[in-house]
């Protein structure tokens, strides 16, 4: 285990006013991860709702300290870890199953802090060398989960992210800006 994320992760433990806060952010990644099944995986915009205020609360966690990190410093923390094992695949699954964007466009506006701590994230080489793709995790889901629950305002998205609409191959070089 690296040293910086080690030492990071016994401060947190034996400091209790930080313990506190890991606690009160992984309390919210339970309520993210809640609202998001109950979002994708029910019929119509059923749970939308609930999914967009949780993602609101987030935003406002992150805001609480200085830099990306949920607990601030210049390193992830075992909280940003939890969260992106979870976010990564949420991105994709709202977008394909419900049209809802939770990158880009109007979504960096109203969760700009969720913006910046995925950017921080896709800054790091180690990240983006275990980071999967969205069609991936449109495909993984369903036998962990289920199948979402899609509405048509999802087709366009669906469609170019399941291949219905084409791929054109071969697929263009990777490139370090993601």
């Amino acid at each position: 285990m690296n040293d910086i994320y080690y030492m990071r992760f016994m401060c947190i433990q034996r400091d209790e006013e930080g313990l506190a806060r890991a606690n009160k952010f992984m309390k919210i990644e339970r309520e993210l991860f809640s609202a998001w099944c109950s979002y994708v995986f029910q019929p119509r915009t059923f749970g939308r709702k609930g999914f967009e205020e949780v993602l609101t609360k987030v935003d406002k966690a992150l805001k609480e300290t200085a830099g990306p990190w949920f607990l601030g410093g210049t390193h992830p923390t075992i909280v940003d870890l939890q969260y992106i094992s979870h976010v990564e695949r949420m991105a994709p699954s709202v977008l394909y199953w419900k049209g809802l964007q939770m990158r880009g466009g109007e979504a960096q506006t109203k969760y700009p802090a969720l913006h910046v701590w995925l950017a921080a994230f896709e800054d790091r080489q180690t990240y983006m060398a275990t980071k999967s793709d969205y069609y991936t995790h449109i495909t993984d889901i369903p036998p962990q989960y289920g199948a979402g629950q899609e509405v048509a305002e999802a087709d366009p998205y669906m469609a170019s992210l399941d291949g219905r609409k084409g791929w054109t191959l071969p697929l263009p070089p990777l490139t370090s800006d993601r």
